[in-house]
């Protein structure tokens, strides 16, 4: 943000003086021409003032924003303070709560807007690395068993990236003779091409059972469902 463009702006919403978790309030003013107000504030370690959107300030979930609590004193005080910075499973467990209540994150539309929370207990990063540091090896990442569930032991475990990939919800499953399989491991087992199957099954519409058994015809294949 360019602090030359701002003007001075009043306002009932919010007062000099007021206070907002360690951020005290300065002065108050817009980007000129926009509708975009900031709040200049004092944050209570003593740092430099800086200037925080109103809505960020106050939390306004309209749009979701993560709220802005102080000048970054505060989140380095909670990362640091369980003394589990410098383990494998911090940066996991961070990305985990991050998805689920940053809204700034870039996937919290496929976790937090979709109601995925972390169950209190792993709010403690301590505790979640008590709960899952016995089975976790370098490279692999954390997957709920049900897509739909949130994170808890019972609905966690660790997968390779591949393995997660095959589980996503976005996947396309098919049930054949018992066994349900997305597209990828179909095309493992039967050996048709993946992109052929795509077609069969989301451009055809072909019935399950003739997607996954129908030989590949060679030379001159017909888009076409006969």
């Amino acid at each position: 943000m360019d602090v030359k463009k701002l003007v001075p702006w009043e306002t009932d919403i919010i007062a000099i003086g007021q206070k907002f978790t360690r951020l005290t309030v300065l002065s108050t003013h817009r980007i000129k021409g926009t509708y975009k107000y900031y709040a200049e504030c004092q944050c209570d370690c003593g740092s430099e003032p800086i200037y925080v959107r109103i809505d960020a300030l106050r939390g306004n979930p309209k749009p979701p924003r993560a709220k802005t609590e102080s000048c970054g004193c505060l989140h380095k005080e909670r990362v640091t303070k369980h003394g589990a910075w410098g383990h494998p499973l911090f940066n996991v467990w961070k990305s985990m709560m991050d998805r689920c209540y940053n809204p700034k994150c870039d996937h919290f539309h496929l976790y937090g807007n979709r109601a995925i929370t972390v169950c209190d207990r792993w709010h403690d990063v301590n505790n979640f690395i008590q709960d899952m540091s016995d089975e976790y090896r370098k490279g692999l990442q954390i997957d709920r068993i049900d897509n739909d569930g949130n994170y808890f032991k019972d609905n966690c475990r660790w997968v390779t990236r591949i393995q997660q990939a095959r589980n996503k919800r976005t996947n396309v499953n098919l049930t054949l003779n018992g066994e349900t399989h997305c597209l990828s491991e179909w095309s493992h087992i039967t050996g048709i091409n993946y992109g052929t199957l795509v077609e069969r099954v989301s451009v055809l519409k072909w019935p399950v059972e003739k997607a996954l058994t129908q030989p590949v015809r060679k030379g001159n294949y017909v888009r076409k469902a006969t």
